[in-house]
């Protein structure tokens, strides 16, 4: 499968181009039935502590997590965390929070259900949301184990994702998107502290997605016997599902490692 991929990014670069994404389409799954897609999962790049990375702007107006000094892209305004908290039931005071640095999603390159979300997708401006796809993870939960129903049992957010930012990463050729996410250690003492210590280090996405389209014809997939399945080969490149009508719900703390681009890479 390494080897389709890679052969299929030196053929191809950009796997969706214009006549692909289609702006109709992408109106027409807005009124579609999402579905949770998850991604592979990977390793944060490093943590560290909300009590010692933080300050005061603005004459006490905003609170800052500095980032910046830990090699994440910038500085973070996080005066928001407190109306965050109040819906997630989670602390609204940074010094009780674990802080992680993940590449939760690298562009255009499938997962192992051989979905990819596109580069064109990723960096669209939703209407809808008022802000590219990729920045629809802030304010988002951070959550263990893909148990994301925050609307019905609060418990299962364990803290928050409070930036996201697009990352070139040249070693592979690709574009991550790179989080800044808190787990807070009064919400769930052992997660957090598992985080931190190395423990549990491993992170998963998970997206709601509207459609999913056919990189070789271009078209929606709807039925149940596609001219292209996915896994074959079609001309030398690898046929997958690229997602279409996305927004961003939570990223989990979870077990196992798998993406091949992830592991050991410094960004």
């Amino acid at each position: 499968m390494t080897k389709a991929i890679n052969k299929y990014l030196q053929n191809n670069r950009k796997p969706f181009e214009k006549s692909v994404f289609d702006p109709r389409k992408r109106v027409l799954a807005e009124n579609q039935d999402k579905k949770f897609v998850s991604g592979d999962t990977v390793p944060y790049y490093q943590t560290f502590e909300g009590a010692k990375e933080s300050y005061s702007a603005d004459y006490g107006a905003k609170k800052i997590i500095s980032a910046a000094r830990n090699n994440f892209p910038m500085d973070i305004d996080i005066s928001w965390l407190p109306a965050a908290a109040a819906t997630y039931d989670i602390s609204p005071d940074i010094n009780d929070y674990v802080l992680c640095d993940v590449a939760a999603v690298t562009i255009d390159i499938p997962n192992r259900n051989l979905q990819a979300f596109p580069y064109e997708e990723v960096t669209y401006f939703d209407h809808a949301y008022g802000k590219m796809v990729y920045q629809t993870f802030v304010g988002k939960p951070s959550c263990a184990d893909h148990k994301n129903e925050v609307d019905q049992n609060s418990d299962y957010a364990k803290g928050v994702i409070f930036a996201a930012t697009m990352q070139y990463v040249p070693t592979f050729d690709v574009w991550k998107v790179r989080l800044l996410q808190g787990f807070d250690r009064g919400k769930d003492t052992r997660l957090a502290n598992a985080i931190l210590n190395g423990k549990r280090k491993y992170f998963s996405m998970g997206a709601l997605v509207s459609n999913f389209i056919d990189p070789i014809s271009g078209q929606i997939e709807n039925t149940a016997n596609p001219p292209y399945p996915k896994g074959s080969i079609y001309m030398g490149n690898l046929v997958f599902s690229l997602c279409l009508g996305c927004c961003y719900i939570e990223n989990s703390s979870v077990h196992e490692p798998a993406d091949p681009f992830a592991d050991g890479v410094v960004l």
